[in-house]
């Protein structure tokens, strides 16, 4: 592990400096700590296969602000490039809330999405921000009865569907199970969209995670998230 003042590395066991791993970038939420991804995947199949990356915030209530934090965000990627054995071709992003607004601000960003050059991505409760610029394969997850949002993030999911140039009908998208969260049996409510030109999954839960308000990470994502990331040719 490194650790720095505003990011921290985590190198899996097998990690030796010659081999190209993947790479995860993580995005912290409001006023939680820069580990929250770190600490979400303790455990799982990324930490042993992944190199992990998160950032932390320039604002002080612990928020990502585009404009304060792009360069920042893209120092890192290059340090990461440049100085570690990364498989530039498997880039991957995930973020909570504030965390996952800033990866969809960077896709309507062209030029900033076209130097990160993520894989994939796995937004959990963002925001719409505008049309993205870059095709992009996702599995966005948001609570249907997310009060922090008020909604369930179908106008999010709509940007990337025409991004993605999907057609408007879906199938049960059925790889993800569900799992338990606070004594209740969440149903991740996943569907893929048809047509995609890159595969476009909506996780709609009802995870009542995150102080009763459905804005956390549900009980499924992580795992979800790896079994995307992984199966992408």
């Amino acid at each position: 592990m490194t650790v720095d003042n505003d990011h921290i590395y985590t190198f899996p066991d097998g990690y030796d400096g010659n081999t190209p791993l993947p790479l995860l970038m993580g995005f912290h939420a409001c006023g939680n700590p820069i580990d929250q991804f770190i600490n979400l995947t303790r455990g799982s199949a990324f930490e042993k296969e992944y190199v992990r990356a998160v950032g932390r915030s320039s604002d002080r209530g612990g928020c990502w602000n585009y404009n304060s934090d792009i360069a920042k965000v893209l120092r890192i990627y290059d340090d990461l490039m440049d100085n570690y054995c990364i498989d530039m071709d498997r880039v991957f992003a995930s973020g909570h809330s504030s965390g996952a607004q800033m990866i969809v601000q960077i896709l309507a960003h062209k030029s900033d999405a076209e130097h990160l050059n993520f894989k994939a991505v796995a937004p959990v409760a963002a925001s719409d921000y505008g049309a993205l610029q870059v095709s992009m394969p996702v599995m966005y997850i948001q609570g249907k009865n997310d009060t922090v949002r008020g909604g369930d993030g179908a106008s999010t999911v709509a940007r990337f569907r025409t991004a993605n140039q999907c057609e408007m009908s879906s199938t049960p998208y059925s790889e993800v199970m569900g799992c338990q969260s606070s004594g209740k049996a969440v149903n991740p409510g996943c569907v893929s969209y048809s047509g995609c030109s890159e595969p476009t999954i909506w996780c709609s839960h009802d995870d009542p995670s995150y102080s009763n308000t459905s804005h956390g990470v549900p009980c499924f994502a992580i795992q979800a998230m790896y079994d995307f990331f992984t199966e992408l040719p």
